[in-house]
């Protein structure tokens, strides 16, 4: 491996537990790849705690950069800063409460040096809870066909914190306000640009998805991450379709109070459902998605949706492959 290859890290915090945030940092700075720019990105400035953390680790690595917004702007405004703060020759995304396998930077960067066609990457994952427990595991498609017909058909397919990708993708996409699914807007305008994509198999990631609160966004705005994912997918048809000439810009969208209370009723059923499918209680699962269509059908028809097409591009890799 050639070790003149910077990689830049972006790592943001807003309000983690101080011993989340440690975990997160610390796998980074454990890479058995050690070329790195760790860029630690604070969206809190009140919370005193994680801002001492990472002035201490400035301190302790020469490798860390510490960035703190003035006031609260929201994950893809402090993802940008990170994008101009960067100096590196790749980035890699990583969250402050997720943990990275101590060979992930070097695996993705081998798989970007070893394949130049491909633009951005990303890894399956380990799901861990609160206490560290290991409670499933995210297996995502691979082949760059397959991420490409999701993102037309039904949503994102690689995991957000586990992308790796040529600093010049990020520096020309960057994020854009499409707040709680800017992830897959990034991704929809990367391949409306050309770029192409993979998954790699390997577990390079833990994800932490809390279980015992309504703390992480994707359960306290499930609403809002519902209705920009149709409009994110709507955009990215259009352009490549052919309907508008230049990609279209971020809508000023206006969500309906009881509409949203009644889809985030179905949120604690939701928590109950992923549990009892980690766990393979399948009979379990089917009488709680009967109970959330009776509230509202859309959260389970959309998991169908991706669940059908994902599935039926699994069987056309495998038989690829």
């Amino acid at each position: 491996m050639r070790s003149t290859n910077l990689v830049s890290v972006l790592l943001p915090l807003y309000n983690e537990p101080i011993a989340f945030a440690k975990e997160a940092i610390d796998s980074i700075l454990k890479q058995t790849y050690q070329n790195l720019e760790i860029i630690l990105l604070l969206d809190n400035p009140q919370n005193e705690e994680l801002k001492k953390l990472i002035t201490d680790y400035k301190g302790q690595d020469e490798r860390v950069r510490i960035h703190v917004n003035e006031e609260n702007r929201g994950l893809p405004a402090t993802l940008n800063a990170g994008i101009n703060l960067a100096t590196g020759d790749y980035i890699a995304r990583m969250d402050g409460d997720d943990i990275s396998v101590s060979i992930r930077i070097e695996k993705q960067l081998n798989y970007l040096l070893e394949n130049s066609e491909v633009d951005l990457i990303g890894s399956n994952a380990y799901i861990i809870n609160e206490d560290g427990e290991e409670i499933g595991e995210y297996r995502k498609l691979q082949t760059d066909f397959s991420q490409k017909i999701m993102l037309r058909k039904a949503s994102i397919n690689m995991i957000h914190p586990t992308w790796f990708g040529k600093s010049s993708l990020f520096k020309q996409c960057k994020y854009r306000n499409f707040m709680h699914c800017e992830d897959y807007d990034f991704m929809a305008r990367a391949y409306a640009m050309g770029s192409n994509f993979y998954n790699l198999k390997e577990n390079l990631l833990y994800v932490r998805i809390q279980q015992k609160s309504c703390r992480s966004v994707s359960r306290k705005h499930a609403y809002e991450q519902y209705i920009n994912t149709l409009e994110v997918r709507k955009q990215l048809n259009d352009f490549l379709n052919k309907k508008v000439q230049m990609y279209p810009v971020v809508p000023h969208i206006v969500y309906d109070a009881r509409d949203k209370e009644r889809y985030q009723s179905t949120i604690p059923l939701l928590n109950q459902l992923r549990e009892s499918f980690l766990q393979k209680k399948f009979w379990k699962s089917i009488l709680l998605a009967g109970r959330i269509i009776k509230k509202d059908p859309r959260p389970i028809y959309s998991r169908i949706r991706v669940f059908v097409i994902s599935h039926i591009l699994r069987i056309k890799e495998m038989l690829r492959f």
